[in-house]
């Protein structure tokens, strides 16, 4: 990776921010990349389509500010009086000729500007941040606030306070890239190249990682017979209902490669939902629905957001398990009650992933990273030949993320599943068994109905 591009997560993915960032900019404005630097491109009345400098680099802070700043000159244009003073305002407010640096700015005030930036940004899903929201109290929190806190609030911006702050993490780690990241964006936006400079030379390569689980179906049944009771009477004595729920949770990610979060956000459990755009998407419930697609919504029955907001998702069904969705009791849906006792924003946030975690420590489950589950749903989807591109969309991911991130988790039972109980036929095993359903219910005194799929 060059060096250039040191302060990011990495070349590759700078890339693939890249393009998502272009998208987010308004019709007219467009982001250009020249060198290390980006510009915006548009017209004005009296010039042709040309770029201009807006004083942002090519990372992903310089991506954000740059779609920030191409939505300030778009309403600038919209509403413009004269070309002198727009050109006068440009020069301050998006190449920033005529701020100058203060060296006597405090990290309170430091700290209060990235913030204001942070409310002022689009979410990665294009979404309006508000105040109000958990989601994004959290998010706050988590990316800034949790390590601006350790600053001193009332001295003036030094590197030797960042330092001390960046050094509570242990070098290597996740958390080490993430407190870094922060204090650049902190001397980037306040204008200290001084002390980004140093900041910039700083490693932040993740080389500790968590152990990923992973989880084959068989393994998952035998837990889930255990307990519900059907093989095991150790957990009698707790609400039958309550495991019920959380294990149809956990089976529904394993079926739509889930985060255990988006379950809580499905529209269509028990009534139909219909689309923005007048589309009807069945009831999960309804015994005639044999396509079972589910519609997420961007937000949760506790109104905190999903990661990669609104989408349809179709089940992955191994051809070694045909009655998946039978066997799991998917038409059946059952949502664990479970609600937050605290108004906190991690603590409703989290509340999910955090609640279901101490549900399979507490039944002994033969894995406690929920994601198991939504990786599992992916192998499914290999295993039925559901092309890649369609199991990221499904799974709301990118299929550069599914070929990186979600095969790193398979275990030697899972990848000998894979190679032996692959269907690799054009049309994938979910999609004939729904159209061999149907066949049958329209003519089911026919002898020669899979002759026609």
């Amino acid at each position: 990776m060059s060096k250039d591009y040191n302060f990011e997560i990495g070349y590759e993915a700078l890339w693939k921010e890249w393009e998502i960032q272009k998208k987010r900019t308004p019709r007219g404005v467009t982001l250009v990349k020249g060198g290390n630097n980006i510009y915006l491109q548009f017209k004005t009345p009296n010039t042709t389509r040309s770029k201009y400098k807006c004083a942002c680099t090519f990372s992903i802070d310089g991506m954000h500010e740059a779609v920030r700043k191409s939505h300030l000159v778009k309403t600038k244009l919209t509403n413009l009086a004269s070309e002198v003073e727009f050109w006068n305002w440009y020069k301050g407010e998006i190449e920033e000729e005529s701020q100058l640096v203060d060296d006597r700015l405090t990290f309170g005030e430091a700290i209060a500007k990235v913030e204001n930036r942070f409310w002022e940004s689009l979410s990665r899903t294009k979404r309006e941040r508000d105040k109000n929201s958990k989601s994004d109290q959290a998010s706050w929190r988590r990316t800034y606030g949790s390590f601006y806190k350790h600053l001193p609030q009332n001295e003036t911006v030094n590197l030797r306070s960042i330092q001390k702050v960046i050094d509570k993490q242990k070098k290597g780690t996740r958390n080490y890239g993430y407190v870094v990241s922060a204090m650049r964006k902190l001397c980037r936006i306040n204008k200290r190249q001084d002390i980004l400079d140093v900041l910039n030379e700083l490693n932040v390569e993740q080389t500790i990682f968590m152990d990923l689980q992973s989880i084959n179906l068989n393994e998952f049944l035998i837990w889930r017979d255990e307990v519900l009771g059907v093989t095991s009477a150790k957990y009698e004595n707790e609400s039958i209902d309550e495991r019920r729920s959380w294990l149809w949770a956990f089976s529904t990610q394993i079926v739509y490669g889930l985060r255990i979060s988006e379950v809580f956000a499905i529209a269509n459990l028990i009534e139909p939902y219909v689309t923005e755009d007048r589309i009807p998407i069945p009831a999960l419930s309804d015994p005639d629905n044999t396509e079972n697609l589910i519609y997420i919504k961007d937000k949760t029955i506790l109104g905190t957001t999903t990661k990669t907001g609104a989408r349809i998702a179709r089940p992955q069904i191994p051809p070694k398990y045909p009655d998946l969705i039978e066997r799991l009791e998917i038409k059946n849906p059952l949502l664990p009650t479970n609600r937050p006792k605290s108004k906190e924003p991690e603590t409703v946030t989290y509340f999910f992933p955090n609640t279901a975690r101490k549900r399979l420590i507490k039944w002994s489950a033969p894995f406690t990273q929920t994601h198991a589950d939504r990786n599992l749903g992916n192998v499914n989807g290999m295993q039925a030949g559901i092309p890649q591109e369609i199991r990221s969309k499904s799974m709301g991911h990118t299929p550069a993320q599914n070929e990186s991130g979600y095969k790193k988790r398979m275990g030697t039972q899972t990848t000998i599943d894979l190679l032996l109980n692959s269907n690799q036929n054009a049309i994938d095993f979910v999609t004939a068994l729904s159209e061999t359903k149907k066949l049958l219910k329209t003519d089911p005194e026919s002898k020669e109905f899979a002759s026609r799929i």
